[in-house]
């Protein structure tokens, strides 16, 4: 409904102005006369007159003040919009929408989108249907012939992304003939304005149907067709439209979005080129070339790293480990410039087909981990293992040799022996030509069982003639073991050039055999790993992406079938790119009965913000007015009376953001957290021993901990809890293959837990054994040592001689602190016999000493978890008194 240049959504609103003559008469009735009761005093009053009178009935002028605002808030409510054009500009009847949604769009999508719901709400407001024609390829396109409400059109346009190739304008215009569609009173085509040749056919077909109208895109688009990695840096090449600006950057970025270097854009009428300089070494890094401030799928070029970079994967042990001292760090600055590295647990990296995988320490996989790289190795994989504490402490089946348990110290204080350099290399090993340097020398190694098997599988030796490197096949891959840690505590191998060149010449075996030939089958088809969108950004491969056979790659364009992005083949890296290297952005070329219109154009304006927001400031004009007429405003408040009311007024009327709702995220609040044992009992005790032991900590420490939960060890996320208390049932079992990795997972990311056996008093000898290897069985334990005062669980927060729980004198192992060095030394297990929840919720034959030093063990516990090792400095703290007196310092 249009009246006096307003259009209003909801009509029938309007109908409550009838009801205005009836408040009129109300505000304009007097009031019922009052009871007259006669009392005689009051006859000395009579005559007497006060300054200030009464009044009887409202001024004219406030009546209609508030007849007003009721007239503003009615007429809001019917939802009016102004209407700046004509009648026959108006959007109704059947209409059919074409928009361009290829990545030429995706610098005007905004736009584009607000066009869409432009239209919707003309359809809305006019009555009318629309059919939606895209002309991007789609696998499943949208047919034109299906009709759309305004609303479907409206969530439609709220959902409709830019897809990362160009439109193909003849296949929409075969689509749109084979749907059928007539009748149709209007065309409206959302143009990107960029030429292709199926666009005459289309227009041809559009103009059959109806009168078109062309909204075209002020801004254009800009693409890479061509970036190559040159002596002197990247060279790029770039053409764009002529609406495109003529001022742009571009810069070469690693695949994680590091900024390696930028340079200008030097434009040649549509042609442009800029060299981006860079050292070879770093230019090699080069993953993407991007026009900077531009978001569109041409603006990016993807550069794989060519076929002679192997893909290895790293298996990332997670944790919070410091860089410096975390296991993969060195190998990982040996390999990056010679290999295309990836990160992540064992199933995500063979999911990518890696060549190679580098293993840290590690004693135990995850049954279902071990199985697939078993399979993968069998196949022609190759592994590269690196010894350390866990290795040393339980050897799983998957190493060349057989090892010793234990490790070997040189140049202890413990050990006659003296740290051992590394021998030459045999003429026969994959190092030969290496000279190890004089002043590499090797600490500690992991020694393996003397025989003819070890003795044949070594590839390196120390002076003394025990391996360093041995390897071995299996199946058809190979596994090469370091004898020594990936980093430098025990060895300064990893500090050394030699490094370097062992991992190349073991990283020569990936995507061979054992015997040093190229696996079967590894060849196959190239698999899809990261897809560019419309916007340019770089997104996870979506269900449903297809691999492309090998012999059919080189020829693959940007399309449905094969979606432009990165793609990988036994390890060679290969890309898809979204633009070739005769791109062409022309401007769209249109018939002289076609004239060009504005792509933000609008035909209403919503005016119902503004008219609620000038009824609320006239309410609050209105209150004021009576409040000072009822001698009810302070002298002071009358003076600012005026003020307040602009200012309240102008927020009332100001467009507001949507509040957003608090982050209810449970994480936020620290819980301590047990194991679900299943044993209803055990389970409660474990429950009332958190809670005293988190009201304890919240009375006594700054830690405000909420209730403790319980936890599945196979299901949970265990990671948002920094202490876990692991009670050992009545008869223990071995954990799920889930459980051990969750387990695994949690230990690796710098997790406590806190292994309870809860048989001090049982009949046994006295160690880590029983229970806790029954519950520790397949996990990848750390070796453990006794702990005593000296541990900073002993001085954390209370200073402890003992850690009693419902036993006196239990026993309690920790993680090693060379085991623990890659977390600064914090261990992440505990392992002891005292039942301690029972301790904490009182429970037993406790005294209120014993009860006290179990809680402050707890709480000594829960601050390693929070706080790591920071007090553990303290017990240097005599021994630098000491030198301090010793040199006459106060």
């Amino acid at each position: 409904m249009t009246l006096l240049g307003l259009h209003f959504g909801a009509p029938w609103a309007l109908a409550a102005l009838a009801v205005l003559p009836l408040l009129w008469l109300i505000l304009r009735a007097t009031p019922p006369a009052p009871m007259v009761q006669v009392f005689p005093p009051l006859r000395l009053l009579l005559g007497l007159h006060t300054a200030d009178e009464a009044r009887a009935k409202a001024p004219l002028w406030l009546i209609l003040l508030r007849m007003l605002i009721l007239s503003l808030a009615i007429v809001a409510f019917a939802r009016p919009s102004l209407q700046p054009t004509t009648r026959a500009d108006l959007i109704a009847g059947r209409v059919l929408v074409v928009v361009d949604n290829g990545w030429t769009s995706a610098p005007s999508w905004g736009a584009i989108r607000s066009a869409l719901q432009g239209i919707a709400r003309d359809l809305e407001q006019e009555g009318g249907e629309a059919h939606l024609l895209l002309t991007a390829p789609a696998l499943r396109p949208w047919s034109p012939a299906e009709a759309m409400t305004p609303a479907a059109l409206r969530g439609r346009a709220a959902q409709l992304e830019p897809q990362p190739w160009r439109p193909d304008r003849a296949d929409a215009a075969r689509r749109l003939e084979s749907s059928g569609l007539s009748g149709v009173g209007r065309v409206i085509w959302l143009s990107d304005g960029i030429d292709d040749p199926g666009a005459q056919a289309l227009i041809t077909r559009l103009q059959a149907l109806g009168p078109v109208s062309v909204r075209l895109a002020e801004t254009g688009p800009r693409a890479i067709v061509d970036a190559a990695t040159t002596a002197d840096g990247v060279r790029v090449s770039v053409v764009r439209a002529a609406a495109a600006g003529n001022r742009a950057s571009v810069a070469a970025e690693t695949l994680d979005g590091r900024s390696l270097g930028v340079a200008a854009l030097t434009f040649a009428g549509t042609q442009g080129e800029a060299l981006i300089a860079l050292p070879a070494e770093i230019a090699a890094r080069t993953a993407r070339v991007r026009i900077v401030g531009e978001e569109s799928a041409g603006a990016v070029r993807l550069m794989p790293e060519g076929s002679s970079r192997p893909l290895i994967g790293l298996v990332e042990p997670g944790g919070a480990a410091q860089p410096l001292l975390s296991e993969l760090y060195y190998v990982d600055r040996a390999l990056q410039p010679y290999a295309t590295l990836r990160r992540g647990s064992v199933a995500e990296l063979l999911d990518a087909r890696v060549q190679a995988l580098v293993l840290p320490d590690v004693s135990r996989l995850a049954p279902q981990e071990a199985q697939r790289l078993t399979r993968w190795l069998e196949a022609g994989g190759l592994l590269v293992r690196f010894a350390g504490p866990r290795l040393a402490n339980d050897a799983d089946e998957l190493v060349p040799v057989r090892l010793r348990g234990g490790a070997r110290a040189l140049g202890s204080s413990l050990s006659w022996e003296q740290p051992q350099q590394i021998a030459a290399f045999d003429p026969a090993s994959p190092f030969a030509g290496l000279v190890p340097p004089p002043d590499v020398v090797v600490r500690r190694q992991l020694l393996a069982d003397p025989g003819v098997e070890t003795e044949e599988r070594a590839w390196a030796r120390l002076s003394d003639g025990s391996p360093l490197v041995t390897a071995g096949a299996r199946g058809k891959g190979l596994i090469v073991l370091f004898h020594v840690s990936a980093g430098p505590d025990w060895s300064d191998l990893p500090l050394s050039g030699l490094y370097v060149q062992m991992l190349r010449r073991v990283m020569a075996f990936a995507g061979r055999s054992a015997a040093g030939q190229p696996q079967e089958g590894g060849a196959g088809p190239y698999v899809a790993t990261r897809l560019v969108d419309g916007f340019g950004a770089l997104r996870e491969v979506r269900a449903g992406v297809d691999p492309i056979p090998a012999e059919a790659f080189a020829a693959a364009r940007a399309g449905p079938a094969t979606p432009p992005g990165l793609y990988e083949r036994a390890g060679l890296a290969g890309a898809i790119p979204v633009v070739g290297p005769s791109e062409s952005l022309s401007a769209l070329a249109l018939p002289a009965a076609l004239r060009p219109e504005r792509l933000d154009r609008s035909s209403v304006h919503p005016v119902t913000g503004l008219l609620l927001g000038l009824a609320a400031m006239l309410a609050v004009l209105d209150i004021l007015v009576s409040l000072f007429l009822a001698g009810r405003l302070p002298a002071l408040g009358r003076s600012a009376a005026a003020g307040a009311v602009v200012l309240l007024g102008a927020f009332l009327a100001a467009p507001r953001a949507d509040a957003q709702p608090l982050n209810d995220d449970p994480t936020l609040t620290l819980r301590l957290a047990y194991v679900v044992t299943g044993d209803s009992a055990v389970d409660r005790t474990a429950r009332a021993g958190l809670t005293v032991l988190s009201q304890s900590l919240y009375a006594r420490t700054a830690v405000e901990p909420g209730e403790p939960i319980g936890v599945n060890l196979a299901t949970d996320e265990l990671s948002v809890f920094p202490f876990i208390y692991w009670p050992a049932p009545s008869s223990p079992q071995p954990l799920t293959p889930a459980a051990l990795s969750n387990l695994d997972r949690y230990l690796r990311l710098g997790g406590l837990i806190l292994l309870d056996t809860r048989d001090a008093d049982a009949d046994r000898p006295r160690g880590v054994g029983g229970p806790a290897a029954i519950m520790l069985r397949g996990i990848d334990a750390p070796p453990l040592e006794p702990v005593t005062t000296e541990h900073v669980v002993a001085r954390s927060f209370y200073l402890l001689r003992g850690f009693p729980g419902r036993f006196t004198a239990p026993q309690l192992w920790a993680e090693t602190a060379v085991s623990a060095a890659a977390r600064d030394g914090v261990a992440s297990l505990f392992v002891g016999d005292g039942d301690w929840a029972s301790a904490w919720a009182g429970e037993g034959n406790l005294n209120a000493r014993q009860r006290e030093l179990s809680l402050r063990f707890g709480m000594n516990l829960v601050m390693v978890a929070l706080t790591g090792n920071y007090k553990a400095d303290q017990v240097h703290v005599p021994a630098l008194l000491e030198r301090l007196h010793q040199e006459g310092r106060p």
